[in-house]
C-alpha cells in the first residue's frame, strides 16, 4: 500500500513538472500581432507610441539613433529600462 502510493505521487507530481505551460493560440497570435504592428520607418522618439515600438525599432531594425547615449534605453521619453 505504501509503495503503491508513493508511486502514485512520483507520477502525479512528475507529470505536473515535466510538463510546461503551453501558450494558447490567441497568446501566440498576440506575439505576432505585436510584432507586425511596428515598422521600421525611422521617425522620431516624440512620434513613438511606446517603449515595446522603440526597442523594436533599436532591435530588430538597428536604428542606433533610438539609444543616442549608449546605455541600452532607447527613446528616453517613452523607456526607463533597458530591451
Amino acid at each position: 500500500m505504501g509503495r503503491l502510493l508513493f508511486l502514485a505521487v512520483v507520477f502525479v507530481a512528475g507529470s505536473v513538472l515535466a510538463e510546461p505551460e503551453k501558450p494558447t493560440p490567441t497568446q501566440r497570435l498576440d506575439q505576432f500581432r505585436t510584432a507586425q504592428a511596428f515598422d521600421c520607418r525611422n521617425v522620431s522618439c516624440k512620434r513613438l507610441r511606446s517603449c515595446e515600438e522603440a526597442c523594436f525599432k533599436l532591435v530588430q531594425c538597428g536604428q542606433k539613433v533610438r539609444d543616442g547615449d549608449n546605455d541600452g534605453i532607447p527613446c528616453e521619453n517613452l523607456c526607463s529600462r533597458r530591451c
